[in-house]
């Protein structure tokens, strides 16, 4: 039997809220002494976003240690180290990328202007009637980590969740993704939930959310 806790799910319903402009363009000052900016995403850009290396590094996994009674439920999250390093591959969206391209929800690029293209995605949606944004991808090329490239397209899904009176944004992760995990929590998200049957290959996922006002 599955298991859930605490999270609602994203409609497949909602509203087609169309992104408009971002106001600024991030410029090589934040981003490492690369000129990079962050725009909306066109058809020609999802082919691109799913060629990405998107395969991830870690050294640890999240475990859930779930007990359930009449009474109460209770769940405990830790870490559990890994006897090596492991390279894991990263659950594509696929077709859902051009689907919520195709609902107008909000896909944004990072691109180089240096001659590298785009170089990283974030792609999430809104769900007006609780005022929730759903992160579901935030990818960046593995050539171009650790050189500031997801914190800006972090800081542009915040930007654009508060320009569409959205009170929340969250998101979902593998248990094995503790890079992913970690590089949220340092951005303010927080454990909410969590759902032992989410991903389509079975695993668990758990979803972290960050308050926005």
């Amino acid at each position: 039997m599955s298991s859930c806790c605490f999270v609602k799910y994203p409609s497949c319903d909602a509203s087609r809220s169309l992104p408009g402009r971002l106001p600024f363009a991030f410029s090589l000052a934040r981003c490492y002494n690369r000129a990079m900016h962050v725009r909306f995403a066109t058809p020609n850009d999802l082919e691109t976003c799913l060629q990405l290396d998107a395969t991830f590094d870690t050294r640890r996994v999240w475990q859930l240690d779930l007990r359930e009674s009449r009474q109460q439920v209770s769940a405990q999250l830790r870490t559990t180290p890994l006897p090596r390093e492991l390279r894991l591959d990263y659950p594509s969206p696929n077709n859902a990328l051009l689907m919520h391209w195709q609902r107008g929800y909000c896909i944004l690029v990072a691109e180089d202007w240096l001659g590298d293209g785009v170089v990283g995605y974030v792609d999430m949606g809104p769900e007006p009637d609780l005022q929730t944004g759903w992160l579901w991808h935030l990818v960046v090329q593995r050539s171009h980590r650790r050189q500031g490239v997801g914190g800006m397209l972090l800081r542009a899904a915040l930007q654009w969740s508060g320009d569409h009176q959205l009170r929340r944004l969250m998101a979902p992760l593998q248990t094995q993704n503790d890079p992913g995990i970690r590089f949220l929590q340092r951005h303010g998200f927080a454990f909410c939930g969590f759902n032992d049957r989410y991903f389509s290959n079975g695993s668990v996922a758990l979803f972290f959310g960050r308050e926005l006002r």
